[in-house]
């Protein structure tokens, strides 16, 4: 009778101790989620790697006085939450992430993985250039967000090993620049015949021929203002985007001064601005030669040239493609290569069945002066220039040339044919050899005087104001930067570069910043776990 007793006692201990394990094994993993999610663990790095700094909560506390509705700003992870925690360089960005969110209301911490699914990450791929790959994180509010890639949280020596965590500076920074609330500002560019708007002076009767491309700018939330470069010495620190629209005459260069280290052209005022700067620039100019057959600008042109552009004083027609009875106001081909820059702007827009057309009139067609395909990398540095069509022509279109011995018979010469790019970009890349950052700045080119006037950005039976409104959301990045008290990159502060690694083993270019690595942080949850099972354990033996 003992025995029977003790084998169902037997049984019922059985039973019941795998019930326990299935019931502790569950509680185990929802409390090592909900520990990871509520900062639930004890940072045990010497860093201090998986704590927030009081001033990093202090830099971000601004982020809770946002309202804008039901906007939140989203720090996308493009990577599963196992590969996340398990990877060197990525865990300590994550579980930052986490206690922002468990910090501050408006921020929410989401994960994604674009292999599997791509439409989840589509309204963040910002060029040809830029794939959106495993590891990168997205930071987003409303229409504005930044993309970084693992290793520009941390600050690298000279030999790529990795010395400091700058994650809080990066983060902060990354905030700052995507709910930026101060107006940036646009300058239309004076003093050379161009075709400008002028805000300060709003009776002037040529603000008229502007008033399409200011109300397109202004559209973006810009100010506008403008500059003449050689009373200013140089571009404003505030612009974020410089205007030249139909100069007729050209920008000054002093070849007297060209030795004299203290002189500065126009044109290298504004090469200074968007190398320095991160800055855009759009141009619109006319193909069309002077009365002595000599292009009108050729000091801008050449500076142009340096950023890629080639204009051609060809005229593009198109007898199957035009607008009205004038076979020189063409219609743009939108492209349907998903990898090209056209059609990650303007893609959805184009894919609309009742998507309108963008117009060009008079315009000749460009190519890229550089001479290693569309690319040119700046010598001794991390930076490249890349350029790519816009919009080209449809194929049946035509460039005709005025003949060298008859010009007088208009524009006769077929010198080209079929696809032709009539607007294209320059996007100029730059990655910083030491902070890991990639800055960048743009050149969008139109060869066509009339692309901005009024009859035709300002005419919405075109598809002109909606695809360069797409274009500028593209173009105009404002990043703002942090307090150097969370790190930063310059020597001159107590914490540049972030916190100070004990260990500098790992090097920023290894494969280890998606590799599973153990943890260097205890979660609650196991221990618990661990003691329930030894609580069962010891019952089991002394009772059975």
């Amino acid at each position: 009778m003992k025995t029977g007793r003790k084998s169902l006692r037997t049984t019922l201990f059985s039973a019941l101790t795998a019930v326990i394990i299935v019931l502790v094994l569950g509680f185990n993993l929802i409390s090592n989620y909900f520990s990871i999610q509520k900062g639930l663990y004890v940072d045990l790095t010497p860093e201090g790697l998986y704590s927030l700094t009081d001033a990093m909560v202090r830099e971000c506390s601004f982020v809770d006085d946002l309202d804008d509705g039901d906007k939140q700003v989203e720090i996308i992870f493009c990577a599963d939450p196992d590969v996340l925690i398990g990877a060197q360089l990525l865990r300590p960005i994550y579980f930052m992430s986490l206690q922002l969110q468990e910090r501050f209301d408006n921020i929410e911490v989401k994960t994604v993985n674009p292999e599997y699914d791509p439409t989840s990450v589509a309204a963040f791929k910002p060029t040809s250039l830029s794939k959106i790959e495993i590891g990168d994180i997205i930071i987003s509010y409303g229409g504005r967000y930044r993309i970084q890639k693992p290793a520009s949280f941390w600050s690298s020596g000279s030999d790529n090993s990795i010395t400091h965590y700058n994650g809080e500076y990066i983060m902060a920074s990354c905030l700052m620049s995507v709910t930026a609330k101060n107006r940036p500002v646009a300058y239309f560019v004076t003093n050379h015949g161009e075709t400008y708007y002028d805000p300060e002076n709003p009776s002037r009767e040529e603000n008229h021929y502007a008033q399409a491309l200011y109300d397109l700018i202004t559209g973006r939330g810009l100010e506008v203002k403008t500059l003449d470069l050689l009373a200013s010495g140089g571009v404003p620190e505030d612009c974020m985007l410089l205007v030249i629209n139909n100069p007729r005459s050209d920008f000054s260069v002093d070849p007297d001064r060209l030795s004299d280290l203290s002189y500065i052209s126009e044109t290298e005022m504004i090469d200074r601005y968007l190398v320095n700067n991160q800055g855009s620039l759009i141009v619109a100019r006319d193909h069309a030669l002077d009365e002595n057959g000599k292009s009108r600008h050729p000091n801008l042109d050449s500076f142009l040239c340096d950023w890629g552009f080639e204009f051609t004083d060809a005229v593009v027609e198109d007898t199957d493609n035009h607008l009205g009875n004038s076979i020189t106001t063409i219609y743009g081909e939108y492209s349907t290569d998903d990898d090209s820059f056209g059609a990650l702007v303007y893609s959805d827009f184009a894919a609309l069945p009742t998507a309108a057309k963008v117009v060009f009139s008079d315009a000749g067609y460009i190519t890229t002066s550089f001479d290693r395909g569309n690319a040119f990398y700046e010598s001794g540095d991390n930076s490249e220039r890349l350029f790519m069509s816009f919009m080209d022509s449809f194929d049946s279109a035509k460039a005709k040339a005025k003949s060298d011995e008859f010009p007088q018979d208009g524009y006769i010469d077929t010198v080209n044919q079929g696809n032709m790019t009539l607007a294209a970009m320059t996007g100029r890349y730059h990655l910083d050899g030491y902070t890991n950052v990639a800055k960048r700045s743009n050149v969008f080119c139109v060869n066509s005087a009339s692309f901005f006037s009024n009859e035709i950005l300002g005419n919405y039976s075109y598809a002109n104001h909606e695809v360069m409104s797409l274009l500028l959301e593209e173009m105009l990045f404002n990043d703002q930067y942090a307090s150097n008290e969370l790190g930063g990159s310059s020597a001159n502060f107590e914490n540049y570069g972030g916190k100070k690694l004990a260990d500098t083993s790992l090097n920023i270019t290894s494969k280890a910043q998606l590799e599973v690595n153990a943890f260097p942080i205890l979660l609650f949850a196991i221990p618990v776990g661990a003691l329930v099972c030894g609580i069962v354990v010891y019952t089991k033996r002394k009772y059975l």
